[in-house]
């Protein structure tokens, strides 16, 4: 028997939700109740009902269309403006768009903790995909210097050692411009032969 996917696990923890006495539930579990049911009632009729509360249903769809995409592609809606024009299709931007501004929502504390566990179910997505990208990189630097005894070099016939040095050097720059938080310089001071190389200059 396969496993149950993440949008099984988040509806069978709604699925009791639903159940508990309406005097018992907090302002946060009855408006994420409103989207859970809102979602099953969508999924049995095999559309949005009217009776779905007009926002609500522009979230869901919103959501599934959003699943879709990432079915279709096997990956999120591309955010990139230096692609070539025409590279991302109008159905990509919108897609985009959407996930952008529930981002912003999110940062703005408007998502019930439904809306949150659900988006965080589709494939790739991320709140802070700028933060996971760094985390990502700072944990391959650290792998590459438990495995090779050494920090990656620029002259590395490797295209992945040679990433991994030119994003170490980005961090340097950055640290030296003053830009790099005081939590990832300590991050970064503590990885295994971490330098901040020769400090620049004063004239």
């Amino acid at each position: 028997m396969p496993a149950p996917t993440p949008v099984e696990l988040l509806h069978a923890d709604y699925a009791q939700l639903h159940h508990q006495p309406p005097s018992t539930l907090t302002a946060d579990q009855r408006r994420s109740l409103t989207f859970y049911n809102g979602e099953m009632e969508s999924r049995s009729a095999g559309e949005i009902p009217d009776s779905v509360p007009r926002d609500v249903a522009n979230w869901i769809r919103n959501v599934f269309a959003l699943e879709a995409f990432v079915r279709c592609q096997g990956r999120m809606p591309r955010e990139n403006r230096r692609l070539p024009e025409g590279a991302i299709s109008a159905v990509e931007k919108q897609r985009a768009n959407s996930v952008r501004a529930q981002r912003r929502a999110f940062i703005a504390g408007r998502l019930c903790t439904y809306q949150v566990r659900r988006l965080l179910c589709v494939p790739g997505f991320s709140f802070h995909p700028l933060e996971d990208v760094w985390q990502a990189s700072c944990a391959a630097y650290g792998d590459f210097t438990a495995t090779h005894g050494d920090a990656p070099k620029f002259r590395s016939t490797d295209p992945s050692e040679r990433a991994l040095a030119g994003w170490a050097a980005k961090m340097r720059l950055a640290h030296r411009a003053g830009t790099l938080s005081t939590d990832r310089v300590e991050i970064l001071t503590g990885l295994d032969f971490w330098t901040w190389g020769a400090p620049s200059k004063q004239r």
